[in-house]
């Protein structure tokens, strides 16, 4: 499925260092964006409120998180109890749905009920056909996502100098902080594996993207930030790539 070259990378340390530093990330991402929103509404802000729609959130995340991917560690067989191929599959979805609507409960984005029943299915033994089974689904509505974030963009609100100012702005805060906070959380594997974390954690990404339209339909963001957060994202998702593409080449030249 994977050259050499894509399984080599996806075995480094760096590598599940990465991928580990970035689902905690975007649940932080995503849980600062429901506290917000759950704050919206005008008047003064009440420590007590939020304290208690931060606890519930995170409440709510390790809750799910820790239970629900032990319980499927251990008892992921139920999945296959209904007589047919694609069982885990419909119970998964059903799973996923139930825990978006479940977070929307508890004053957090759907798309983190969502996420976590992602994590819950990568702990049940049919996660390889779980993965295949998707496919389908994926080719279908991504581009559809990515349709409808691109329509939401007013152009002409980034051809201002202003605009392109604070794009160039968000862009450099969003490379250096995770530039330098990937590299000193990673220091312990030595500087060239660290500078390979800082580069990996750079981009935002599709999760950016859905942030930034969460934040936008519920007024958090206006359209004029809505459009440099996602230019950002896609500027930090261009630029990753082949600098760590020279990284990893060099490293395994070493």
């Amino acid at each position: 499925m994977y050259g050499p070259a894509i399984v080599y990378a996806l075995q480094r340390i760096e590598s599940r260092v990465i991928l580990g530093a970035a689902v905690i990330d975007d649940i932080l991402a995503m849980l600062l964006l429901g506290v917000v929103v759950s704050l919206q509404g005008g008047g003064d802000l009440e420590w007590q409120h939020l304290l208690f729609v931060l606890g519930g959130a995170v409440g709510f995340i390790a809750v799910v998180g820790f239970v629900g991917t032990r319980a499927m560690r251990k008892k992921s067989h139920w999945l296959e109890a209904p007589i047919n191929p694609l069982s885990p599959l419909t119970i998964v979805l059903a799973l996923c749905l139930g825990l978006a609507f479940l977070s929307t409960k508890f004053g957090l984005a759907a798309i983190i009920g969502a996420f976590l029943a992602g994590m819950i299915a990568s702990e049940t033994r049919q996660r390889e056909s779980l993965e295949h089974q998707t496919q389908p689904l994926l080719a279908l509505l991504t581009p559809f996502f990515f349709v409808l974030t691109g329509a939401k963009i007013e152009l002409a609100l980034l051809a201002s100098a202003d605009a392109l100012w604070m794009l160039a702005v968000v862009t450099l805060i969003a490379i250096v902080s995770k530039l330098g906070g990937g590299f000193l959380g990673a220091l312990a594997l030595g500087k060239r594996s660290a500078l390979i974390v800082g580069v990996g954690m750079i981009p935002r990404g599709e999760v950016g993207v859905v942030i930034a339209s969460l934040g936008l339909a519920s007024g958090v963001f206006s359209p004029k930030m809505y459009a440099v957060i996602v230019a950002m994202s896609l500027l930090t998702a261009m630029i990753t790539p082949p600098v760590l593409a020279v990284l990893l080449k060099r490293s395994k030249d070493d």
